[in-house]
């Protein structure tokens, strides 16, 4: 492995205050919701203001936190990261079928949102990027595959003069722009599983992600993680806001789905966790691609 993850045990308040300012390029984790989950400690409160903090400092200008939420109590963590001096940029909706509903006071559990925070810069985007790198979203690392001729159909266009379809664009009733066809969608803010995609009728125009698979989630001397992510979501996520060769900081750590995702993608990781029992996870994930 030429780029090994670094682990760190311990609280993450602490131990993001031993990293550098602006020395990481994202932020992708999935931290506590605040719903007292299997009555487990950890999830008694979702991070706040100070936490928030410490992330933008230590990302460089125009760097991303991309941060899962529970559908009850993600408002307060969108608080917190905007409090601390983020830009809000967007929230992602990770839209699964699989959730059950625990009693006739609730609904089922449909979708869970992740906070899109970008760290503040100066000057132009194009001036960020060619500094530190960051800013911008990997638009087109994360396209969605699209259909050249669906898009033709649907909007009554022909392709470029000399019929260069690689270059062909699309314009859509309300003066939009699909651009380049071939290369696939522009990604949206909505990620659906399989079965979600297909009640709304959505093919081919989003990401699609089911719930991570038994293979997925690491158990190691009989214990597991109970709120792994999918391996596939993670990847998507750390693709779209991390430039080539990057850093991203995953402060709640768990099992180690970021670590993973970041070996398969190319990026460096450094994780921290603080529950001792879930570390051997993390080790688990990076022996695995090490021997893959």
């Amino acid at each position: 492995m030429t780029n090994p993850p670094r682990v760190v045990h311990g609280d993450c308040l602490e131990m993001m205050k031993m990293l550098p300012d602006s020395s990481v390029d994202s932020i992708v984790t999935d931290p506590p919701y605040g719903l007292g989950f299997m009555g487990k400690a950890w999830d008694a409160l979702p991070p706040g203001e100070e936490w928030a903090a410490e992330c933008l400092r230590v990302l460089k200008p125009g760097g991303h936190l991309l941060a899962f939420g529970g559908s009850r109590t993600w408002h307060r963590l969108a608080v917190a990261v905007e409090d601390a001096g983020f830009e809000i940029r967007d929230s992602i909706a990770w839209m699964h079928s699989e959730g059950f509903p625990k009693h006739r006071a609730t609904l089922k559990p449909a979708f869970e949102p992740v906070v899109m925070g970008r760290k503040p810069f100066r000057g132009s985007l194009a001036a960020n990027e060619a500094e530190h790198g960051t800013g911008a979203l990997n638009i087109d690392g994360c396209r969605i595959g699209g259909n050249i001729d669906e898009m033709r159909r649907r909007s009554g266009t022909a392709a470029t003069p000399g019929g260069d379809t690689s270059s062909f664009r699309a314009h859509n009733a309300g003066g939009g722009i699909w651009e380049p066809a071939l290369a696939g969608r522009w990604p949206a803010n909505v990620a659906l599983d399989d079965a979600t995609a297909a009640d709304v009728g959505a093919s081919a125009r989003f990401f699609y992600v089911a719930k991570a698979t038994k293979k997925e989630r690491p158990a190691v001397d009989g214990v597991a993680h109970p709120t792994v992510k999918p391996l596939a979501l993670m990847r998507w996520l750390v693709k779209l806001v991390t430039p080539p060769g990057g850093t991203v900081l995953d402060p709640f750590a768990g099992s180690g789905t970021t670590v993973e995702a970041c070996i398969l993608e190319g990026f460096h990781c450094i994780a921290i966790e603080r529950e001792a029992e879930y570390l051997p996870l993390i080790q688990a994930r990076i022996e695995r691609q090490d021997a893959a």
